[in-house]
C-alpha cells in the first residue's frame, strides 16, 4: 500500500507514518518543516505545487497537516487548514487516490451541546479561529465526498496526550514546571483525552473501514475527565500542587496576559481560546466507531499517563 501523510512531521502526522511504515506501507510524508527522511517533501499545502504528483498511485491519503492551538491571525488559520485541505481534496480528486482520512476535532462542537455528544449534532462556529477553521475543512470533505470527488472519512480527536504531544503533555508539564498553570474555578470543565496509540489505531481503522466511507467519527478515550484528575497527573509526576483561579479572573486577565506575552515574543500562557477548549461542558459519545469500525480505546488514563511519565524521564523533562 502507498500511503501520503500530510503534516509528517508533527505528533500526529509522524505517529500515523510510524504506524503504517509497521504495517509495511510505502509512505510518503509532506510538511512545511524540513524532511526528516528521504521520502519526505517539504511543500506548503496552502499552495498547489509540485507536491500533488506524491499522490499519484496513492491507496490512502491521512491529513493531519493544520494550525493548532491558540496562536496565530484568522488568516494564518484559515490558509493553513482551509486552504490547504481544498488542495489536498483537489490532489486526491487528480489523482484517484483511494482514500482520504481527514482529522478533524471535536471542538467544531464549540461550547454548548448535549452529554454525551453525538457525531450528528450540529458544528458550533464560536469565533475562534481554530474551531471556525477546523469546521470548514471538514464541510470542505464532506462536500467533496458528497460531490464524488474523493472517497472520505472524517475523525474528530479528542485531547491527545502522550509521548510526542506538545499540546495535552509537554506544554502542561512546562507551564507547572514555571508556576503558570492553574485550572480555572477548581475543576471547571470536562475533558476528553485519548491516549496516541489509541487515537491512531482508531483513525487507521477508519480509515480502513468501507462502512466508514462518508462517515464522520469521535475518537477520544470515550469517557469525561475532569481537569483535576487529568492534570493531577503531571502535578503527581513533578511534585507539585494545582492552584486554580476564578472564573472572573481568568476571563478578565487572559486578553492582558495574551498582549503581554506577544509584546515580548512569547506564546500566551493564558488567551479566551484556551478558556474555551478547557471549559468544555461535557464529553463526546464513541459509540458509532465501536458499532461500525469495532474500535474502542484500550488504553486507561492511568495506564497511558504511567507510559507518558516514562517518556517524560527518558526525555529529561522531568
Amino acid at each position: 500500500m502507498k500511503a501520503v501523510v500530510t503534516g509528517s512531521s508533527g505528533f500526529l502526522g509522524s505517529a500515523f507514518a510510524h504506524a503504517l511504515r509497521q504495517l509495511e506501507a510505502e509512505v510518503v510524508g509532506i510538511d512545511l518543516q524540513a524532511p526528516t527522511d528521504e521520502l519526505a517533501i517539504q511543500a506548503d499545502l496552502s499552495r498547489a505545487g509540485e507536491w500533488m504528483r506524491a499522490f499519484e498511485d496513492a491507496d490512502l491519503v491521512i491529513h493531519t497537516a493544520a494550525r493548532v492551538g491558540e496562536v496565530g491571525t484568522r488568516a494564518q488559520f484559515r490558509a493553513q487548514n482551509v486552504d490547504t485541505t481544498a488542495n489536498v481534496i483537489a490532489a486526491c480528486d487528480r489523482a484517484g487516490v483511494g482514500r482520504l482520512l481527514h482529522l478533524s476535532s471535536i471542538v467544531v462542537h464549540g461550547t454548548a451541546f448535549p452529554d454525551p455528544c453525538p457525531e450528528d449534532h450540529p458544528v458550533q462556529p464560536t469565533g475562534n479561529p481554530y474551531t471556525d477553521t477546523k469546521i470548514a475543512s471538514e464541510h470542505a470533505v464532506l462536500a467533496a465526498h458528497a460531490a464524488g470527488r474523493v472517497r472520505a472519512t472524517v475523525i474528530r480527536p479528542g485531547d491527545v496526550y502522550g509521548p510526542g504531544s506538545q499540546q495535552w503533555t509537554v506544554r502542561a508539564i512546562e507551564m507547572m514546571q514555571s508556576g503558570t498553570f492553574a485550572l480555572v474555578d477548581g475543576n471547571r470543565g470536562v475533558l476528553s483525552p485519548v491516549f496516541v496509540r489509541d487515537l491512531i489505531a482508531g483513525g487507521l481503522a477508519a480509515a480502513q473501514s468501507e462502512a466508514g466511507v462518508g462517515q464522520v467519527f469521535h475518537i477520544t478515550g470515550g469517557v469525561g475527565v475532569p481537569p483535576r484528575v487529568f492534570f493531577g497527573h503531571y502535578a503527581r509526576m513533578l511534585g507539585v500542587r494545582l492552584r486554580s483561579v476564578p472564573p472572573r479572573v481568568a476571563r478578565v486577565a487572559a486578553p492582558l496576559v495574551a498582549v503581554a506575552s506577544r509584546a515580548i515574543g512569547r506564546d500566551p500562557i493564558l488567551s479566551g481560546r484556551t478558556l474555551e477548549y478547557v471549559t468544555h461542558p461535557g464529553t463526546y459519545s464513541i459509540e458509532r466507531a465501536n458499532q461500525v469500525l469495532g474500535w474502542r480505546p484500550t488504553v486507561s488514563l492511568a495506564d497511558g499517563m504511567a507510559e507518558t511519565e516514562r517518556w517524560l524521564r527518558a526525555e529529561g523533562r522531568i
